[in-house]
């Protein structure tokens, strides 16, 4: 889970790569002007004693000359390369190669609608301004084949939002800094071990995950882009109490493949677990508090491709996943949806999703139609957006989405929600909720 920093904390964090410069490279900045002032004399003076000779039409040996002409190439090489250090940050541990930044900044306008049944409610529309920030690094160590990643965004520890609600409290109140991500990555050839937080490493579609979870743990992969590739993994997904810590285990298997020139395909089954303490804590945050913890598990396994492939101007994905809950058990009323639901956990256990998208030039287009049953997925880590304002799980509808990128870096994209209920029942309230972002995004 994200972890929220203190004030000082942050900003030491995003003034790690000027701190460098200025404290870890001080040292290194004045050895390499000193440097370059040592050569730059030598240089010269050889130089000097070149053109001397040449005045004097001295007859000096060739191979001496051309001592000398050499030697004078090589210095000023090596200054041209001191001097294309300038403006990089010097890192004060000599095996670290590289420090690559990247982030985005987006800013998002969202207007939600919900319709009401009759009787049960007057309409109601929100909207509200948003804004997304991420900034983070990666160090590599490629001579031990390590590497270091660490990142902040914005938002509150919530699992499956970054995004921070303009004046949501207070008139233009300031908002958090989170730890969004952090690990250690170590290599072997085709193999991969990682300790700590990070991006989902498995393969799924935008519903099943929401794309801000990071999952915390270790995780093993095997593979590179194309052929069989294995990943698994163990995650603290919930300190419980002093004892327990409810833990998510996850394993998957696939396969990256080419059917033509520019053609490709991804395979993939997968298969998830938690352990029980996740459900016995029950709490209402997460949609547990009615599930019966007796008999109620979240064991859910997947399988998920998508094919890519270009079709005159344009460049084409389609994609699709199915997935089934094995451990939804329990009577009316213990669901994931509620105790109002009327009907068992384990007759709606099944979800799935088809979607598509395409480029063409600057254009990006998307659609997808989903069907989530009650119980089967966490609907706590679940994409936040779809029915947002309706339900996490019982859901099915539509997302359509167009995108334009301005220039290399700046984007604008709008996408549209239409939600409803799978399974309708007399409490429910709201008929349906229809959600439409615009967003304008710059990334680094």
């Amino acid at each position: 889970m994200k972890k929220v920093f203190s004030t000082a904390a942050a900003l030491g964090f995003c003034l790690y790569l000027p701190a460098a410069a200025l404290a870890g490279g001080n040292t290194s900045n004045d050895s390499i002007l000193r440097e370059l002032q040592e050569l730059r004399a030598q240089v010269s003076s050889q130089q000097a004693e070149i053109d001397m000779l040449k005045e004097q039409k001295a007859v000096a040996p060739a191979e001496d000359m051309e001592y000398l002409k050499t030697k004078v190439t090589a210095q000023q090489e090596h200054i041209d390369a001191i001097e294309a250090k300038k403006g990089f940050v010097v890192s004060g541990n000599e095996l670290i190669d590289q420090i690559k930044l990247k982030g985005d900044l987006r800013v998002r306008y969202e207007m939600r609608d919900k319709d009401y049944k009759e009787g049960k409610g007057e309409d109601i529309s929100r909207t509200r301004l948003r804004t997304r920030f991420r900034l983070g690094g990666v160090w590599d160590n490629k001579e031990e084949n390590w590497q270091v990643g660490a990142g902040l965004a914005t938002g509150s520890d919530d699992p499956t939002s970054t995004n921070d609600t303009w004046s949501e409290n207070k008139p233009f109140e300031t908002g958090n800094i989170n730890l969004d991500y952090a690990y250690a990555k170590h290599t072997w050839d085709k193999v991969s071990l990682m300790l700590g937080q990070s991006e989902n490493p498995y393969k799924s579609s935008w519903l099943l995950w929401d794309g801000d979870v990071r999952l915390a743990g270790l995780t093993m992969a095997y593979g590179q882009k194309e052929g069989v590739f294995a990943t698994g993994g163990a995650y603290g997904a919930k300190w419980v109490d002093d004892k327990n810590i409810a833990m998510l285990y996850m394993g998957q298997v696939g396969y990256n493949g080419k059917f033509s020139e520019k053609g490709k395909f991804t395979l993939a089954t997968g298969y998830q677990t938690y352990s029980h303490e996740l459900i016995s804590e029950g709490l209402d945050t997460f949609y547990l508090n009615h599930v019966d913890p007796n008999t109620y598990d979240l064991n859910i396994g997947d399988l998920y491709g998508d094919v890519s492939f270009p079709a005159g101007p344009a460049k084409i994905k389609l994609y699709g996943q199915i997935w089934k809950n094995f451990g939804a058990d329990g009577q009316i009323g213990q669901s994931q949806a509620g105790s109002s639901f009327p009907e068992t956990p384990n007759d709606n256990d099944l979800g799935w999703i088809l979607g598509a998208e395409a480029k063409v030039n600057d254009f990006k287009l998307g659609y997808a139609y989903s069907m989530v049953e009650a119980d089967s997925l966490f609907g706590y880590l679940s994409d936040s957006d779809f029915a947002d304002g309706l339900s996490r799980t019982n859901k099915q509808g539509h997302r359509v989405q167009l995108g334009y990128n301005l220039s290399k870096n700046w984007s604008t994209s709008l996408t549209y929600f239409n939600s409803e209920r799978v399974v309708d029942y007399a409490s429910a309230k709201e008929d349906q909720v229809d959600l439409y972002q615009f967003d304008v995004s710059y990334k680094f």
